[in-house]
């Protein structure tokens, strides 16, 4: 029977630098029971050596393993293999089965079958029967036979099949019912810690970089990574040998010829070399490449039979294993006639088409063709700009050659490049280069293209008084709606910017570009915050740090932008050390390419949160080396307002009157800014004991005929005249002028005015906590920022339970006597308390006493309810 139907009844040898993979084995294992286990993966993905490694290690279950040829795909063939396998299995001697141990009895026939399951049926204990290379089974015939043995091999019996292709069985019917267990190349697959680990037991020492690279290229078939392996041990530079390495390898291609195309008729063959030069092929795709309608069939097949070509869940396209892709590719290429070239152009086309211009455009430059090439950036280059994909354009204008319009175009990415990075000078002058080269005619592509990006960047500033029609290109009508709301966010028209970077955003993410989403998203940021839109500013700025880091973009100026905004935020909001968090990352990364505006920016922030944190000098230290990064700097309006009144402000209170002078002056002459002038004035006269006049300058600031820059320099001016009030013992005005700025910053979510304003003026904000509106929650929001940063101060104790309950009724209008009656208390012991707490938190009096617990965590605003029972309560006893 041997001589007649050659077969092997042992597992392969397993190989020295075989790497242990328990999960496989467990996978293995969970097959017991079912009617099937399939390990099923075209050659070179190391299913024999997983099921010869897992059969081994099985321990006390015995196994009988068949490798089958084309000789066994006959039922009578069939069956006497599986036979003699069992009989070679130790698991036979033990269980003593006398009829299939001995002499073979009945002869090759349809009694057969029935024979080996009933023998199979009294086995005593489990076995695992393995039919290695079962594509060998093919036949009409052997489909039956093969699932009888499926159906009947009784409970004892695990039947693994390993395979390159599907067995001819029900499979969906078994995985449906869940009597499948199946292993195929998603799981055959190396991962990149296995993949280090076989090169390590191959004598080689990979680098990180070594085992991504080659673990991409391989995809982690296991074949494509020893041959890799093999070459590793022999080349001096392995970084290059990686680089290089793909399905032109010689070792690589004798493997795929001999291994997977042999079994593969050339028609089929001819679709795989015209599909290679994509990665993915979406099926129309695929038959316009091929010529042939029936081309996604034949992929289909391929996949099914091969394993080697995947198809996309969504089944957008199809994708070739990698080394076979560039081996196909590389043998295409070497055909003469240049059939790779047209085929590329022919893809370019097909893109372009359907407005993938990102795509077509990676088709242009494998073309060869010059004058295509030029004659693509031309029509699709603002277009490819927008996307933010420049490598395909880059190389499109490498092939274009050194014409006029290819350097203008190189010249207009350039300054695309620069505007990524922040370097406004840089952009002026690609700009500037573009346009000598290239002359564009007005509303040509690339004249609006250079127009948007130079307003991008703050170099045009100029704003059309009647807005033009938007390009006919989406695409770039997007980039050029951008850039004129970039321009009116400099010109401080911000309800126009805000509107049109709006619609810019919307057509970026319609069409799903993701460069210019981040730049919409942070110039909405921008203009959000120097309109005092603290929250949006907020939101827009995280949407923006977000969008970098998913574009790829960490270390550019769109990042350094978005964090600048969101510091900036953070310090209105009363969050020093969330800005301080922020800003670590750019002081990381370093400043000596940060562009001197931003630079100004980030600096404001940092120096204002150092100071809010309760480090004074250092934030007014690092306020003016601020300022001197901007000198000579043209600074938007809203940012050198602030940048003063911030610096202005730590001056006066540190008593640098030098200082505050010059920070005053640095807005001298600034349209828009003259309420921030007076405020300036006032606090320095308030700080010179000069009241009165402090006072008609803080009036003044108020004025609905005086222009301010910013919105919190009114809420500024009502704390001064607050604090004014104060001071001259009128206590209802403070008490009313602390409710109009309440009631302004609310509605901004400005916090910082507050928290830096005198202790004085911020115990007047206990009274407004019993509210049950806007300004008492924002009230109890600003309580619970602690001043100077420094985190909560320490107590001598800690409150006891009813210290608490006590303290939760100071900020209420209840006397102690209905306090007493609230708590159902003598008033000695309400008063014995109220000592008790003052004397804990450092407080003269019931209102020094809630400020102090608000701002060391010890009171939060009372619920609403228990407010409301409190206020009835007070109305009812004085009805």
């Amino acid at each position: 029977m041997r001589d007649a139907y050659p077969f092997t009844t042992s597992p392969p040898a397993l190989p020295r630098d075989l790497v242990p993979r328990p999960d496989l084995r467990a996978e293995l294992d969970s097959g017991a029971g079912g009617a099937l286990t399939l390990v099923c993966a075209p050659p070179g993905f190391g299913k024999t050596v997983a099921v010869a490694d897992w059969v081994r290690r099985c321990g006390p279950t015995p196994f009988a393993w068949v490798s089958l040829t084309a000789a066994h795909d006959d039922p009578a063939a069939f069956w006497a293999v599986v036979l003699a396998g069992l009989r070679a299995s130790h698991a036979v001697a033990a269980a003593g089965l006398s009829r299939m141990s001995g002499p073979y009895l009945p002869a090759a026939g349809p009694g057969l079958p029935a024979y080996v399951l009933a023998e199979l049926a009294a086995l005593p204990g489990p076995i695992r029967l393995v039919l290695d290379d079962a594509h060998h089974l093919r036949g009409r015939q052997i489909a039956e036979h093969l699932r009888l043995l499926v159906r009947d091999h009784g409970p004892s019996v695990q039947l693994v099949l390993v395979s390159r292709i599907d067995p001819p069985l029900p499979l969906a019917r078994m995985r449906l019912a869940g009597e499948l267990c199946e292993l195929r190349t998603d799981r055959l697959c190396f991962t990149e810690r296995e993949t280090r680990q076989l090169l390590r037991r191959t004598g080689i020492r990979p680098t990180d970089h070594q085992v991504a690279t080659l673990h991409e290229r391989t995809g982690g078939w296991a074949a494509g990574l020893r041959l890799a392996a093999c070459s590793l041990r022999q080349v001096r530079d392995p970084d290059r040998f990686l680089a290089d390495f793909s399905g032109d390898d010689h070792s690589v291609a004798d493997y795929l010829v001999g291994e997977v195309l042999a079994g593969i008729g050339e028609d089929r063959r001819e679709v795989l070399r015209r599909v290679s030069i994509a990665d993915p092929v979406p099926a129309a795709l695929a038959v316009e490449l091929c010529g042939r309608e029936d081309a996604p069939d034949v992929l289909d097949e391929l996949a099914h039979e091969t394993g080697l070509i995947s198809i996309a869940s969504d089944r957008a396209g199809y994708r070739v294993q990698e080394l076979l892709r560039s081996h196909l590719e590389a043998a295409l290429q070497r055909r003469p006639g240049g059939p790779a070239a047209a085929l590329h152009r022919r893809a370019a086309l097909w893109w372009d088409g359907r407005g993938r211009t990102a795509e077509a455009m990676r088709h242009v430059g494998r073309t060869g063709d010059p004058v295509f090439a030029a004659e693509m950036v031309a029509r699709r280059g603002a277009r490819l700009v927008a996307i933010g994909d420049r490598v395909a354009l880059r190389e499109a204008l490498r092939l274009s050659g050194a014409t006029t319009e290819a350097r203008a175009w190189t010249a207009a990415l350039s300054a695309q490049d620069n505007l990524v990075r922040g370097d406004r000078e840089a952009v002026a002058a690609d700009v500037t280069r573009a346009r000598r080269e290239g002359r564009p005619a007005a509303g040509s592509e690339l004249a609006v293209l250079l127009t948007a990006t130079a307003r991008l960047a703050g170099v045009t500033r100029s704003v059309p008084t009647v807005p033009q029609p938007l390009a006919d290109d989406p695409f770039l009508a997007a980039l050029e709606v951008t850039g004129r709301g970039a321009a009116e966010c400099l010109a401080g028209t911000f309800a126009e910017a805000r509107s049109d970077l709006g619609i810019g955003l919307d057509a970026a993410r319609r069409w799903h570009l993701p460069l210019l989403e981040a730049q919409c998203l942070l110039l909405l940021s921008g203009a959000a915050w120097a309109v005092g839109d603290l929250r949006e500013a907020a939101a827009r700025s995280d949407d923006t740090l977000r969008a970098v880091a998913d574009g790829g973009w960490p270390a550019s100026g769109l990042a350094g932008g978005a964090t600048a905004v969101a510091a900036l935020t953070a310090v209105e909001r009363g969050r020093p050390d969330t800005a301080l968090t922020l800003l670590e990352d750019v002081s990381a990364a370093g400043e000596s390419e940060v562009d001197p505006v931003l630079r100004l920016a980030l600096g404001v922030a940092h120096g204002a949160a150092l100071h809010d944190s309760g480090e004074g000098p250092a934030g007014l230290l690092q306020l003016q080396r601020a300022r001197s990064d901007g000198a000579g700097q043209e600074i938007p309006a809203a940012l050198a307002t602030a940048a003063a009144l911030i610096e202005n402000r730590i001056s006066v209170r540190l008593g640098y009157t030098r200082a505050a002078a010059t920070a005053e002056s640095r807005i001298d002459g600034l349209v828009g800014a003259h309420g921030e002038r007076l405020l300036m004035r006032a606090w320095a006269e308030a700080a010179a004991g000069s009241y009165r006049v402090a006072h008609r300058y803080a009036e003044a600031v108020l004025d609905p005929g005086v222009p301010s820059a910013r919105p919190a320099t009114l809420v500024e001016a009502w704390l001064v005249l607050a604090d004014l009030a104060l001071r001259r013992g009128d206590r209802p005005a403070a008490r009313s002028a602390v409710r109009d700025a309440l009631d302004r910053a609310a509605t901004m979510d400005l916090v910082r005015p507050f928290v830096t304003m005198p202790s004085a003026v911020r115990a007047l904000l206990v009274d407004e906590l019993m509210g049950e509106g806007v300004r008492a929650r924002f009230t109890a929001r600003v309580l619970a920022v602690p001043r100077n940063g420094g985190g909560r101060r320490p107590v001598a104790a800690t409150l006891t339970a009813r210290e608490q309950d006590v303290l939760v009724l100071l900020p209420s209008l209840l006397n102690l006597d209905e306090i007493a009656a609230e708590l159902s208390v003598s008033v000695n012991t309400v008063k014995s308390h109220v000592r008790s707490i003052y004397d804990k938190l450092g407080a003269c009096s019931r209102r020094r006493a809630v400020l102090a617990a608000h701002e060391r965590g010890f009171l939060r605003r009372s619920s609403p309810v228990r407010t409301r029972g409190v206020r009835e309560q007070r109305l009812t006893r004085r009805g």
